[in-house]
């Protein structure tokens, strides 16, 4: 490939790139992301973590709530070297319950009162 190609074909790249790099705004280092109440978006703010990773957790979640931090490592992808990178950064706080549904037109629990 000529030096001129190679260099559009890397510029194309990264334009292509961009955006989905945009969005993901790291972590401070005094940051922590609740394996139990994170949404899709923060979870993927954690390294190494993408939206397939980030939907894996979600989905283990929906089937248990975590316990402690290293239940993560249930995940596919996710292992030892990378817990030991981020485990600072993981909190894991009580599951939330789902509220419970209620007919069209009422309002949320607790709303104007």
């Amino acid at each position: 490939m000529r030096p001129l190609a190679r260099a559009l074909a890397a510029a194309l790249a990264l334009v292509a790139a961009a955006p989905a790099l945009a969005g993901k705004r790291p972590l401070r280092p005094e940051e922590r992301v609740d394996l139990n109440r994170a949404g899709l978006a923060e979870l993927m703010r954690l390294p190494g973590v993408g939206e397939k990773r980030a939907q894996a957790i979600l989905a283990l979640r929906e089937r248990r709530p975590f316990r402690r931090p290293e239940d993560v490592l249930a995940v596919k992808g996710l292992g030892p070297g990378w817990f030991a990178k981020v485990k600072g950064h993981l909190s894991v706080g009580p599951a939330t319950a789902a509220e419970p549904a209620r007919p069209p037109g009422q309002p949320p629990r607790g709303a104007g009162r």
